[in-house]
């Protein structure tokens, strides 16, 4: 044993087992472990009640696990990581500070700019992968180039050489001693008194922490694994893994869950378990998706804030305040829908095929800009997660290029009769449509008044009717994407100077069009970094780079006049020394020029300078856009349960 004093920085990565960098730091000497809450960090992705609930349990479990091994975990709440982490260095005579990497954009930035700075002053930094089995650095294709679509990106991320070594809990911790102006996990300020009675609930269904954690990931290995793909689509039932909230906040290495998938993969193979070899391959399959997220988020550090494809920021999104309320409450008139919500407000969860259909009914129904429902799951959600978040949104809306089609509705109705065949879920979500036949249980608008009568249900007044028919919806996004369409063309028309992105069919093809390539940023050798560090991207011939963007083959029919709008040799407007500058850089440089109501819900919001949250300035949204939330779902009734992405 080494002796340097080493800090320990944790963040979301909140487990003593398979955590490289508190082993480093164990190996080197004496450690000072620290969790630092600073809420103006979190800024417009301050976490919502149920994510920062889990997250105040999860701190619990993990100091009581590290004062099981010899060190205590220290909590600080400032208003600066920065100031925080000189004042622990200051306080032990700290040599070195180690921590595991993030990868959203925000995280990138702050990471990027402390480490700069504690470098500057003589402070070895080194920060270890414990959320990835492969970092976005290591997975491009021959060309060097970013991967844009998901089964590229995992055909060759899944099929790389790797060596993937779990590292057992440390023996024992030698703690590092010094004062610092620690709080206690109530003082970090986690939890409300107004929401603690809400959160009790939660504790009913959930069980944060690590070795929780492990106990999860044992039951579905052992119990749920070999019927994954048979049960993962059904809702209302625990059919999926549940392990989402342990991976966000790293109580679960992705190495284990990936290493015991494979193991009984290979156990089935050999015994020619068919049924279970696919199932582990669709597991494996969703942890894919969580690593692609990320991915994403690093090579494409503005997917955040606009969508992959360009053409995207074009689209007539319709910021209607009445529909989005309706939407997040559980009241469109569609019961499938309506029960998805109301499910997520009492319980902070819902089925990942359900999380597919109430988002794709905002964006393709009501119109509703992915942004907001972006900002909402991340507000509500248990296992929020800013890149999955990301990745699922700009999938629904189309803003990738192999996302869903734009044109794409998908009826709720006929959706309903396929995973919520008996009705089951809607009843249990919708009391009052519980007495209604299964023949009429996703759409009660088309039931016999008698049958309504019997049912106890009043349409219009018990329960709504439905906020649009979805002919009309269909016809109008068809009409919006027309519209899209013609603005991309007239922006293209409005700048002649030749130096505009060139916009392609992406329909055919996708693989083999050029995309910005990412070069790694090397520093100058320095002792304080090593090869596991983060990286920071930027972009290389930003002026020569291309988008694609997804139109499908019906759309090109129906529109053969104006073909010639869509010529893959003609350039549109230029955006990419924006959308592929460094994270550090250019994120960092927008930060105070980008405003907060790139998120606002709705467009009418403005920041407060008292509050991180967006204020609402509408006669009915006067309360803060969290607080409006935490409302919601404190009136809703019932304990957490339900299903997850993987």
């Amino acid at each position: 044993m080494g002796s340097n004093k080493t800090i320990v920085w944790f963040r979301r990565d909140l487990r003593i087992e398979d955590n490289p960098a508190l082993a480093a730091a164990a190996r080197d000497g004496s450690v000072f472990p620290v969790y630092i809450w600073c809420p103006q960090d979190e800024g417009q992705f301050y976490p919502g009640r149920v994510s920062r609930w889990w997250l105040k349990q999860s701190l619990y479990h993990l100091d009581h696990s590290l004062r099981s091994l010899g060190a205590e975990l220290v909590l600080i709440r400032t208003q600066s990581t920065l100031a925080a982490l000189l004042e622990c260095i200051e306080a032990i005579g700290a040599t070195k500070v180690v921590f595991n990497h993030l990868y959203d954009p925000i995280s990138l930035v702050c990471d990027h700019n402390i480490k700069g700075k504690l470098v500057e002053l003589g402070i070895s930094v080194q920060s270890y992968n414990a959320d990835l089995l492969n970092e976005p650095w290591e997975v491009y294709d021959a060309r060097g180039q970013a991967f844009t679509t998901f089964e590229a990106y995992w055909d060759k991320s899944f099929n790389m050489q790797r060596e993937l070594v779990t590292l057992l809990p440390p023996w024992k911790l030698v703690p590092a001693t010094g004062n610092v102006a620690k709080c206690s996990i109530e003082e970090l300020g986690l939890e409300k008194e107004t929401e603690k009675a809400s959160n009790a609930l939660l504790a009913r269904a959930w069980s944060p922490g690590w070795s929780n954690a492990d106990k999860a990931l044992s039951e579905f290995s052992e119990l749920h694994l070999l019927e994954y793909s048979k049960n993962r689509t059904k809702v209302g039932q625990n059919s999926t893994s549940l392990l989402s909230p342990y991976l966000h906040f790293g109580e679960l290495s992705v190495r284990k869950v990936f290493q015991l998938a494979r193991m009984k993969q290979i156990l089935w193979a050999k015994e020619g378990n068919s049924i279970g070899v696919e199932s582990v391959t669709l597991f494996l399959r969703a942890i894919g998706l969580r690593e692609y997220s990320r991915y994403l988020c690093f090579n494409f550090p503005f997917t955040h804030e606009r969508p992959l494809l360009s053409n995207l920021n074009f689209f007539p999104w319709q910021a209607d305040q009445n529909n989005f309320k309706a939407w997040r409450q559980g009241r469109t008139g569609y019961p499938l829908v309506d029960a998805g919500m109301r499910e997520l407000w009492a319980t902070g969860w819902i089925h990942n095929r359900i999380r597919v259909i109430v988002s794709s009914f905002a964006v393709k129904v009501l119109l509703l800009p992915w942004k907001w429902g972006m900002k909402y799951f991340w507000d509500t959600l248990l296992d929020a997660d800013l890149e999955s978040d990301i990745l699922g949104w700009q999938y629904i809306s189309g803003s990738l290029p192999d996302g869903h089609e734009l044109e794409r509705l998908d009826s709720p109705e006929v959706q309903g009769s396929k995973f919520d065949p008996e009705g089951e879920y809607v009843r249990h979500w919708l009391p009052e449509l519980a007495r209604l036949p299964t023949e009429w249980i996703h759409h009660p608008w088309d039931a016999p008044d008698n049958v309504l009568k019997v049912s106890g249900v009043e349409l219009g007044f018990n329960y709504p009717k439905p906020f649009i028919e979805i002919d009309l919806a269909r016809e109008h996004l068809t009409k919006a994407i027309f519209k899209m369409w013609e603005m991309e063309a007239a922006a293209k028309a409005a700048n002649s100077n030749g130096t505009d992105e060139v916009v392609v069919d992406n329909s055919d093809g996708i693989e083999s069009l050029p995309i910005p390539k990412v070069i790694l940023k090397n520093n100058a050798p320095c002792p304080t970094y090593s090869s596991n560090d983060q990286k920071v991207p930027t972009c290389q011939n930003s002026k020569s780079n291309q988008f694609n963007r997804k139109r499908s083959k019906h759309m090109e029919e129906e529109r053969p006049l104006q073909d010639n709008l869509h010529n893959p040799n003609e350039v549109g407007t230029s955006r990419t020394n924006e959308d592929c500058s460094s994270t550090a850089e250019s994120s960092m440089s927008k930060k105070q020029t980008t405003s907060r109501n790139s998120f606002s819900v709705p467009q009418s919001c403005s920041s407060s300078k008292d509050n991180s949250f967006l204020e609402c300035e509408s006669s009915d949204m006067k309360q803060s856009w969290q607080e409006q939330i935490d409302m919601e779902q404190s009136s809703s009734k019932g304990g957490a349960t339900g299903d997850e992405c993987l």
